[in-house]
């Protein structure tokens, strides 16, 4: 369906950005985590869409998966961080 050129550039986008997103997603469980948690997220769903597009580097699924969920970890984090803050003055 799609040539082998192809294939592996989508391959190496879909590494690429599962690294990146679990990069931002861990700095962002230390600061900057409703920036970082965001950004995170939204690049492990954009290595999630690729592999499964085109159906390639199915190693880094866990990788993009991880940094998902650590993505929402820092947002839920940062919200309970600003609740916490206005609940104790």
């Amino acid at each position: 369906m799609y040539s082998q050129e192809v294939l592996a550039a989508k391959s190496a986008s879909a590494a690429s950005d599962a690294k990146n997103a679990l990069i931002l997603s861990i700095v962002g469980l230390c600061c900057f985590g409703f920036i970082l948690g965001i950004l995170a997220y939204r690049k492990a769903n954009e290595a999630l869409e690729t592999i499964a597009i085109y159906d390639v580097a199915h190693d880094k699924r866990g990788l993009a998966m991880a940094a998902k969920i650590l993505g929402i970890v820092d947002i839920v984090f940062w919200v309970l961080g600003i609740v916490a803050r206005i609940a104790l003055g």
